[in-house]
C-alpha cells in the first residue's frame, strides 16, 4: 500500500510518470492522465471560488462521465469532502442529501443542475461537462492548484446508499481507506498498464468509483466509461474498444448473455477479467456467458461500509468455485459468528463480520445506526449470512434481513433462486415471503421465462423438490414480464417485489 498519499497524489504521480498515456475514454473522447490531472486542477480551483473550503461537504451529482472522475478529484484537491449522489435522485432525495450533508456547494452536470437549483435553499452550483478537458490544453492560461495538504486520515467521501430505507445511510470512508481499497483490488486482480477497464456502473456508487475506476488508475490503465449498462454499449466497449475487464452485477451478465445469444459471437479480444457482485451468483448464466466469451465470470462479495472483503485471485482460480463468491481477501478479515456472537465452525452457516481496507468510519450524523454497524471491538456486521468451506472459500448464503422463516424454519432466497435458475425454463428468478396465516410467510417465487416456454408450476415444483428441503420448496409460482430493478445499482429490489405481488393479490 502506497503511505501516507491520497489518490489525489497518486494520480498526480501518474500523470508527471506517464503524461500522455491515455487515463480515459468516453465514447470518442480520449483523455490523458496529464489531461486528467490538469482539468481536476481547474476544477478545483473553479470549486474553490464557489465557496467549499477544507473539511466542508461537496455534492458531485452527474452521469458517469470522463470529467466526473475529475470532478471526484477535483473535490479532493479543495481538501473538501466529496459528497456523492446518484445520478437518478429524485427531488426530495435531492433536498434530503443536500440538508443532511449540509453541503456548501454541488458540482453537477446540465442535467442534474435544474434539479438542485429547484430545491429551496440549494447551494451554489458548478456545472461540469467533457468540454471542460479542453481548456487544459492551452499552456498559457494553465496553471497549477496548489491544493490544502489532506490528512490521509481526514474525511474523504461521504456515500448515500441506494435508499433501500426511508432514509438512505450516509457511509463515510478515509483518504487511507479508499486508496487501500484502490490499490488491493488492483493486486488481487492483478491490473496493470495494459488494462482497459469497462465501468458501467454508476460511479456514485463505491463499485463504480473505488473498485474499478481507482482501481485501474492506481495501476495506470485506462477506464473505458458508459454512462449506462446497456447491452449494446458495454459489447461495443468490448469489441471495438478492447475492453479487458468488466465489473457488473449478476442482472447485468444475464441481459448481455442474452443479447449476445441473439446477436451472434462478437470478437471481444482483450477480455480477460470479469466480475459480478451486489448480487447472487446465477451459475447457469455465467456458464452461457463463458461460453460466447471464452472469458468466466469471477465474484466480487462486499459492502459500500467496509471492502474489498471476499474475491477471487484469477491466476490462483481461472476457474470460479461453484457457487462460491471466493476467498478473503489480502489485508481484508472476516468471522463468521452465531446469533450470540461466538465464532461457528467451517462449513457452519453464520453472519459475516468483517475488517478491511476501507473499513467505513461511521455514519454520518448518525452514531445511533453506527453503534448497530459495528461491534465493540470494530468488526462490521454485515447482516449477511455466509459459510465458509474447508478450503476458505466463501459461499453467500443470503441476507438476515431476506431470510424467509416458513414454519419456524429459515429458508434463504439465494439458495431457492440458484436451484430455479438450473431449470431450463427459467431466465432469472426472485424469491421472496409473502403473508402466510399458517406458516408465517410462504416462499413466492417471481420468474422471468425464457422464450418459447410457459409457467409449469408443477414441474419446477418437482424440480425443486429434488434439490431442497420440502419446506424450502415455492408454494408460489408467478411469471413476470420483468423484475423490479433499483435503477440505481442494477440489482433487483425485493421490497419493490414483494409489495408488487401484494397488490396483484397474490397472495394479499
Amino acid at each position: 500500500m502506497t503511505l501516507n498519499q491520497t489518490f489525489s497524489h497518486v494520480l498526480r504521480q501518474r500523470a508527471l510518470a506517464h503524461p500522455h498515456r491515455d487515463a480515459v475514454r468516453d465514447g470518442e473522447l480520449v483523455v490523458t492522465y496529464k489531461q486528467l490531472d490538469r482539468a481536476s486542477d481547474a476544477l478545483a480551483r473553479r470549486i474553490a471560488a464557489a465557496g467549499a473550503k477544507p473539511g466542508d461537504r461537496v455534492i458531485l451529482m452527474a452521469d458517469n462521465s470522463a470529467i466526473h472522475l475529475a470532478a471526484a478529484v477535483a473535490v479532493w484537491r479543495t481538501g473538501a469532502v466529496l459528497t456523492t449522489l446518484y445520478a437518478s435522485s429524485g427531488p426530495s432525495e435531492i433536498a434530503y442529501a443536500l440538508s443532511h450533508s449540509e453541503a456548501v456547494v454541488a458540482v453537477v452536470d446540465a442535467r442534474a443542475n435544474d434539479l438542485v437549483r429547484s430545491v429551496p435553499e440549494a447551494p451554489p452550483t458548478v456545472t461540469i461537462s467533457n468540454d471542460d478537458f479542453a481548456a487544459t490544453d492551452v499552456p498559457v492560461t494553465w496553471e497549477r492548484w496548489d491544493s490544502p495538504e489532506a490528512d490521509p486520515s481526514d474525511l474523504a467521501l461521504i456515500c448515500y446508499t441506494s435508499g433501500s430505507t426511508a432514509a438512505p445511510k450516509a457511509v463515510m470512508h478515509s483518504h487511507t481507506g479508499l486508496l487501500a481499497a484502490a490499490e488491493a483490488y488492483a493486486e488481487v486482480w492483478h491490473l496493470g498498464p495494459e488494462d482497459r477497464t469497462v465501468v458501467c456502473l454508476p460511479m456514485a456508487w463505491a463499485f463504480g468509483l473505488v473498485t474499478t475506476s481507482m482501481a485501474t488508475l492506481t495501476a495506470a490503465g485506462q477506464i473505458i466509461v458508459l454512462q449506462r449498462t446497456k447491452p449494446d454499449l458495454i459489447i461495443e466497449a468490448l469489441n471495438r474498444f478492447g475492453g479487458t475487464f468488466l465489473a457488473g452485477v449478476t442482472t447485468m451478465f444475464v441481459k448481455l448473455t442474452e443479447r449476445l445469444e441473439e446477436i451472434g459471437n462478437v470478437d471481444m479480444p482483450g477480455l480477460r477479467l470479469c466480475i459480478s457482485g451486489g448480487e447472487p451468483r446465477n451459475e447457469n448464466v455465467f456458464a452461457r456467458w463463458t461460453q460466447a466469451t471464452g472469458c468466466p465470470v469471477h465474484d466480487v462479495y462486499a459492502a459500500s461500509e467496509c471492502f474489498p472483503a471476499v474475491t477471487y485471485d484469477p491466476y490462483v482460480d481461472p476457474i470460479p468455485v461453484q457457487g462460491s463468491s471466493g476467498k478473503v481477501a489480502s489485508g481484508a478479515s472476516m468471522r463468521v459468528v452465531d446469533e450470540n456472537g461466538r465464532d461457528v465452525a467451517p462449513g457452519t452457516v453464520g453472519q459475516a463480520l468483517w475488517k478491511g481496507p476501507a473499513l467505513f468510519l461511521g455514519y454520518w450524523k448518525d452514531p445511533e445506526q453506527t453503534a448497530k454497524a459495528l461491534t465493540p471491538d470494530g468488526w462490521y456486521r454485515t447482516g449477511d449470512l455466509v459459510k465458509v468451506n474447508e478450503s476458505g472459500y466463501v459461499f453467500v448464503e443470503g441476507r438476515l434481513s431476506d431470510i424467509i422463516i416458513r414454519g419456524g424454519s429459515n429458508v434463504s432466497p439465494s439458495e431457492v433462486e440458484a436451484v430455479l435458475a438450473s431449470h431450463p425454463s427459467v431466465r432469472s428468478a426472485a424469491v421472496v415471503g409473502l403473508p402466510d396465516e399458517l406458516y408465517g410467510e410462504l416462499v413466492a417465487a417471481a420468474l422471468i421465462l425464457r422464450e418459447g416456454h410457459t409457467l409449469d408450476p408443477e414441474g419446477l415444483r418437482t424440480h425443486c423438490t429434488a434439490h431442497l428441503a420440502g419446506y424450502k420448496v415455492p408454494g408460489l409460482f408467478v411469471a413476470l414480464d420483468a423484475l423490479p430493478i433499483n435503477s440505481r445499482t442494477g440489482k433487483v429490489d425485493r421490497r419493490q417485489l414483494k409489495q408488487d405481488l401484494q397488490k396483484k393479490g397474490v397472495p394479499a
